[in-house]
């Protein structure tokens, strides 16, 4: 797990990630040797040049120190060999800065920062014995126009769990379920304080270390499993995160343009007009109009198809009409649904073949226009 950081006045984002992840810390009979890698890249403020990078770690015994032995610390840099990334960077050997490790990293001359990456990588490190949060510093020298360098520091910790602590393996029983299934995740883990996220949702799951969702997945679903841990007044978090993907996902889009072949397999509902292109040219259209006073229509749908239904009144006219939808062949009027037309609105309705359609016009000096845009050519049946 990185933990990224960026401070307010710093032109530069940071990532930083532990080997072994998570640390843990040493035993008399097992010491453990750690590393951190701190990605830097540009940051969210504008232009960044850099001409230098200093990483700070706190040295000691204590809880908010990594390391006793300061000797032993090596650093290196990865990336930054291109003439636009600096032309090669320089790791200079750790100095000592009263409780703190300094170790400095120089390019040959100062990059500007744009889509390119660099890793500074301290290791070697002996975690110490006292597990909690110890103080890391990242102090860049950079500048937004190539001159008048400063100094601008962002501050973070790295935790160090428990010896005995275990959190790993987080992973789905199915990489993919079938829409409207639900999945089951696992881990292994010590004892621990464990939270689900996924969605909006968030659970506590410390007594187990399987977990079923409470409802069915439709779309794909990212899980994030926050692990945390109280130890000398310090709290150690740890996160993993998994995706579970669902076959023939619940898709919600904004704008979908569609140039192929589209077929829908159940109820397809529109909200908002349908806005119908080449429709009639493709299939053939019919149109109808009801002028007389409570005049009603019924047709039994002969093909799938699309209906269009808009009001025109007169004055003095009654400016809605009512329209009644049954959905199953031989169906009552319970399982129907009735749409009021409100004047000059159109309602669309895609209809499907053995559906019933009744059109309930009521009042005079509203006309009520139909126009029937079938899939299979035939006109309703009315």
């Amino acid at each position: 797990m990185s933990t990224y950081l960026a401070s307010a006045d710093a032109l530069l984002s940071y990532a930083v990630k532990s080997e072994p992840d998570p640390l843990t810390v040493s035993t008399d009979k097992d010491p453990v040797r750690g590393r951190l890698d701190i990605t830097v890249t540009r940051g969210e403020t504008g232009p960044a040049y850099c001409e230098k990078l200093t990483v700070r770690i706190r040295i000691g015994a204590a809880a908010d120190a990594l390391t006793e032995n300061r000797s032993a610390i090596v650093s290196s840099v990865e990336g930054g060999s291109d003439p636009g990334e600096g032309g090669g960077w320089t790791a200079r050997a750790g100095f000592v800065d009263g409780d703190w490790q300094v170790f400095e990293f120089t390019p040959d001359r100062p990059p500007q920062f744009a889509d390119w990456r660099l890793t500074l990588v301290v290791s070697q490190i002996e975690v110490n014995k006292t597990p909690g949060n110890a103080d890391i510093e990242i102090i860049e020298k950079t500048s937004p126009t190539g001159s008048s360098y400063t100094d601008k520091t962002t501050r973070s910790t790295v935790a160090k769990f428990p010896a005995e602590f275990v959190f790993r393996n987080f992973r789905p029983e199915k990489v993919m379920v079938d829409n409207g299934e639900c999945a089951t995740l696992k881990w292994d883990g010590s004892d621990a304080e464990y939270t689900m996220f996924w969605d909006r949702d968030s659970k506590d799951v410390s007594s187990v270390r399987t977990w079923t969702t409470p409802e069915p997945l439709v779309a794909p679903t990212g899980f994030m499993l926050q692990a945390k841990v109280t130890t000398g007044g310090d709290t150690l978090i740890h996160t993993l995160t998994t995706v579970v993907m669902v076959e023939k996902p619940d898709l919600e889009v904004g704008h979908l343009n569609v140039y192929g072949d589209a077929t829908t397999h159940g109820r397809l509902a529109i909200n908002n007009d349908l806005e119908l292109h080449g429709i009639a040219t493709l299939f053939g259209s019919h149109r109808y109009r009801l002028r007389s006073p409570d005049e009603i229509k019924e047709a039994l749908v002969p093909t799938d198809g699309i209906m269009t239904i808009r009001t025109m009144s007169g004055q003095g006219g009654n400016s809605d009409a009512l329209v009644t939808v049954e959905y199953r062949r031989g169906g009552s009027l319970e399982d129907s649904e009735s749409y009021a037309v409100p004047n000059f609105t159109p309602v669309t309705l895609p209809l499907v073949k053995g559906w019933k359609i009744k059109v309930d016009k009521r009042g005079t000096g509203t006309d009520v226009v139909i126009g029937w845009f079938p899939f299979g050519g035939e006109a309703l049946p009315w």
